[in-house]
């Protein structure tokens, strides 16, 4: 079997991919049953704002000392070691067994799951039945809009299946000489961000099915401030080609090529795929998701993060707490795996939605420049020149670290006034 085929084949039919997932398997019930019971120093639920009033409200010394000593003796007398008595099932005994620990993850986790399953699959449907082409006929009237050649119109809706087709299409009209050099950048760019947008979207659906509004506000922030400096880009190209037109007196060149269309799939193979990506897909996470959602649980329970609040100044744990630590460590792993201890974290009322985006913002903040050198840059100088692959790839990457900045500042500061 060829390299190509061993790689489309999905992970339940390797081999060593069940060697992996056995052991994922026995170091995930390690964990359920060495975890610290109760909610520990670091897993306790952050006071609200109505108690936070209350607790800096200037009270008599004698008289608090004397509530508070009631209270002491009350609690005493009211303990009880039933654990429901708590009301949060999070939050077994000390004396909880193994199954009782396992029971409660088996629910958390089967469902985060089940709306990752149905979030993957509206995804998958959409992309099989191609419906981001729709996109194809309102790009090519817009590329006409900017004055920007017909073969860039053409190439861009094909970057939303194949961003290297597309480029060698506007590389190849570049060395006819049938497009100029400023279009050849502008379409790069636009390349660059559709193809973006296309990669995020098989992503998106389960990020948005395990944390939700984050989920949404992380990608629609992205798309949004991406577009404006891609227009930007467009409308700089627009005026150029539009003040080239004037001083020679005529228009400019048009190059007219079609482009393959990609046939949707039918529903049957659909949904065969779909399947196959959902099983994919939950294979993975509980591969390498569950034992680090929980191996992430089991040291904040044991306070491992707790020099982030000792050494950080208050004004800046207040807003980026200790739990977001972990968070962004584990997105360089995965955006859906940081999204899930997210949500783990989210269940047990230490961060909110916003701390979640925030934490999502920060750790794409740290990866992209990682993912950069990796991905896009020899991809780039594989395909256009040199000094326009450099142009293309650090632009987009100045602009997306620019965007992803300004999204953080705005974040932290609805956090700061908010919270």
């Amino acid at each position: 079997m060829n390299k190509s085929k061993r790689s489309s084949l999905p992970p339940w039919k390797r081999p060593w991919q069940w060697f992996w997932f056995t052991l994922a398997l026995i170091s995930s019930l390690i964990l359920i049953a060495i975890m610290p019971a109760g909610s520990g120093t670091k897993m306790k639920k952050r006071p609200s704002a109505a108690t936070t009033v209350q607790l800096t409200q200037p009270i008599d010394s004698s008289r608090n000392q004397s509530e508070r000593q009631q209270h002491t003796s009350s609690t005493n007398s009211d303990k009880s070691p039933s654990p429901t008595a708590s009301g949060n099932r999070h939050q077994p005994t000390k004396n909880a067994s193994f199954l009782h620990k396992l029971v409660l993850k088996a629910s958390d986790i089967g469902k985060l799951f089940f709306m990752v399953s149905i979030a993957a699959l509206i995804g998958s449907i959409a992309e099989a039945r191609k419906y981001h082409l729709i996109f194809g006929f309102i790009l090519k009237r817009f590329s006409k809009m900017m004055r920007l050649p017909v073969i860039v119109g053409l190439a861009m809706p094909t970057a939303l299946y194949s961003s290297t087709a597309a480029n060698s299409m506007l590389v190849s009209s570049h060395a006819e000489g049938k497009i100029e050099h400023s279009s050849l950048i502008a379409g790069g760019m636009a390349n660059s961000y559709l193809a973006y947008v296309s990669h995020s979207l098989r992503i998106m659906y389960p990020v948005i099915g395990a944390v939700g509004l984050p989920g949404l506000m992380y990608f629609g922030g992205q798309f949004f401030l991406g577009f404006l400096f891609i227009l930007g880009v467009l409308l700089w190209h627009r005026r150029r080609i539009l003040r080239h037109a004037e001083q020679l007196g005529g228009d400019t060149t048009v190059y007219q090529e079609e482009t393959p269309d990609k046939i949707p799939l039918p529903w049957k193979q659909t949904f065969v795929k779909a399947g196959t990506r959902i099983g994919t897909l939950l294979f993975r996470m509980m591969l390498l998701t569950v034992p680090l959602m929980l191996f992430v649980e089991w040291l904040m329970k044991k306070g491992i993060f707790e020099f982030w609040e000792q050494h950080i100044p208050s004004q800046v744990t207040r807003i980026f707490p200790s739990e977001l630590v972990s968070i962004v460590f584990t997105q360089v792993g995965g955006l859906v795996q940081s999204a899930s201890i997210a949500a783990n974290l989210r269940d047990y009322g230490v961060i909110t939605n916003s701390q979640i985006l925030l934490a999502m913002l920060v750790g794409n903040a740290v990866g992209n420049p990682f993912r950069m050198l990796r991905r896009n840059l020899p991809s780039a100088l594989g395909i256009f020149p040199t000094k326009e692959a450099l142009t293309i790839v650090f632009g987009m990457q100045i602009s997306r670290i620019i965007c992803t900045i300004l999204l953080i500042v705005i974040t932290a500061l609805f956090i700061h006034y908010t919270h």
